[in-house]
């Protein structure tokens, strides 16, 4: 079973408002109950964002050494020509942020950190960025203003997207919740590029 993502911590933090079990919880993420439990243990009371930092922290804490393949770094080097930035491609194949910039510093992925979408300087962030599209549709998490994480208003909204089995299906589902009333909205997207999730938001509203 893979780890639990943002998403289904944001669906968590919902759920913990609304009252449900942990039972009820795991049937509605297919988690088992001792999942969502020990998932609940990260924080009191529950906030999503407090518990993925809690994860990461954790994750990179484990001291488990990623050896860098052959496959991996055509994959790592095919990425950051594309402009991913580290953070991105260390989400996207589960890897440590911080093992990407050791290997560009040893010079092991033939590639600039002059060359990177940051020219070099990593950015400090308490959430990595989940996916392409995020980055390009706004500032990251932490530069939001204080009135958002107060959930005062209705109208600021958490994008997510549920990826499928890798390799399937291009497939995704586009998640938006309100952060004040946790009303969700979900699309079904043909893929998760920036045109097709600029499409959904536009035509959506």
């Amino acid at each position: 079973m893979s780890s639990i993502t943002y998403s289904e911590r944001i669906k968590i933090e919902t759920f913990c408002e609304l009252g449900l079990s942990n039972i009820q919880m795991g049937v509605r993420l297919n988690r088992s109950p001792s999942t969502i439990s020990y998932e609940l243990s990260r924080c009191q009371p529950y906030q999503a964002e407090l518990a993925q930092t809690d994860a990461e922290y954790k994750r990179s804490r484990c001291g488990r050494k990623t050896k860098l393949s052959d496959e991996l770094k055509q994959k790592i080097l095919n990425h950051l020509r594309l402009s991913w930035s580290p953070g991105m491609i260390a989400h996207e194949f589960k890897l440590a942020t911080k093992s990407i910039y050791n290997w560009l510093n040893q010079g092991r992925i033939g590639f600039s950190l002059n060359d990177l979408p940051e020219h070099g300087v990593r950015q400090r962030r308490n959430v990595d960025q989940r996916s392409k599209y995020n980055q390009s549709l706004g500032r990251s998490i932490e530069q939001r203003p204080m009135m958002i994480n107060q959930r005062n208003r209705i109208g600021d909204f958490e994008l997510d997207t549920v990826v499928g089995p890798r390799g399937h299906s291009k497939t995704v589902l586009l998640t938006l919740i309100d952060r004040r009333s946790r009303f969700l909205w979900a699309y079904r997207l043909k893929d998760r590029t920036t045109a097709t999730v600029n499409e959904a938001l536009t035509s959506g509203w």
